[in-house]
């Protein structure tokens, strides 16, 4: 019974901070300069790590990291990735929005709706494979293969 309150306090502290550094550091990629200029060391290393966060492979690598570590059935990790994507999506809408009020953004709901949801379809796939993972060492092959083919 302890280990499983230890377990549920051990995923929501993944899912807040992970998801709060992904969805917030996500943002500094859509919002690079074209031309560098006067950029301190510190905004450059806030936008390659943007770069780095607002990737594809980066999110589903973290989603199979939370089935991984932290899930213990199937049903588990389809409904924690799913929380994790989607509140990393919110952050990342959020504070793209506040970034960005002196342009006034339209905002979208059909198309903030249809991210959500992709979002946590994508990060419960993540986390079942990180689950399945724990049996199976070869799909940790799946988020290489995204990066490389990124690459290429």
């Amino acid at each position: 019974m302890r280990c499983e309150i230890i377990k549920k306090k051990s995923i929501i502290i993944y899912i807040f901070t992970v998801g709060t550094i992904l969805g917030v550091l996500s943002i500094f990629s859509d919002i690079i300069p074209y031309q560098l200029k006067d950029e301190s060391i510190f905004e450059m290393i806030l936008f390659i790590l943007g770069g780095l966060m607002n990737n594809l492979a980066i999110w589903f690598l973290l989603s199979m990291i939370l089935g991984y570590k932290f899930c213990s059935s199937l049903k588990r990790s389809f409904i924690n990735g799913g929380y994790f994507a989607v509140y990393a999506i919110i952050l990342y809408f959020i504070f793209s929005y506040l970034m960005t009020m002196e342009v006034q953004p339209v905002f979208n709901w059909a198309v903030f709706l249809i991210w959500i949801v992709v979002s946590a379809v994508g990060g419960a796939i993540g986390s079942i494979v990180g689950f399945l993972a724990q049996r199976y060492n070869m799909l940790w092959g799946i988020p290489i293969a995204f990066i490389i083919f990124q690459l290429i």
